[in-house]
């Protein structure tokens, strides 16, 4: 099992729900969520108008897209309640076999690991005795 938290993000009017994977490995000097196509679009971004960017992978080097304006990002609780919120830019990657987070985005939202093998977390403002358990990704 890994870490997924449910974000919200927003642009405008337009808002989406996500299952997002909580990557550390994933590095970004600023907050970044990743997405697919099909989720940016309905988000309302028009991918011709995204930043061309070097990613630097385990395996090696690629391209990415990136937008050039930020989105709302909301982590949500179990219940659907915001427990932190943040800006963050929208990267695009059309291989993506789910959405995630960088490590900037993951202390910007506030999100404690517990364990990544059994997809423990708090949030940083939860008292010690509480724990969350990983969103189920589908």
């Amino acid at each position: 099992m890994a870490v997924r938290v449910r974000v919200k993000i927003s642009r405008g009017s337009r808002e989406k729900t996500l299952i997002v994977l909580v990557n550390s490995g994933a590095e970004s000097e600023e907050p970044v969520v990743v997405v697919s196509p099909r989720d940016a679009i309905d988000l309302g971004f028009n991918l011709e108008e995204f930043d061309v960017v070097e990613v630097e992978l385990a395996s090696g080097k690629t391209q990415g897209l990136i937008s050039r304006e930020k989105v709302i990002l909301e982590l949500l609780s179990e219940n659907g309640s915001t427990l932190s919120t943040t800006q963050a830019y929208l990267a695009v990657d059309e291989n993506l076999i789910e959405p995630l987070i960088t490590d900037a985005t993951i202390d910007e939202l506030g999100i404690v690991i517990l364990s990544f093998k059994k997809g423990l977390w708090r949030h940083r403002n939860d008292p010690p005795n509480i724990t969350r358990y990983s969103a189920l990704y589908k």
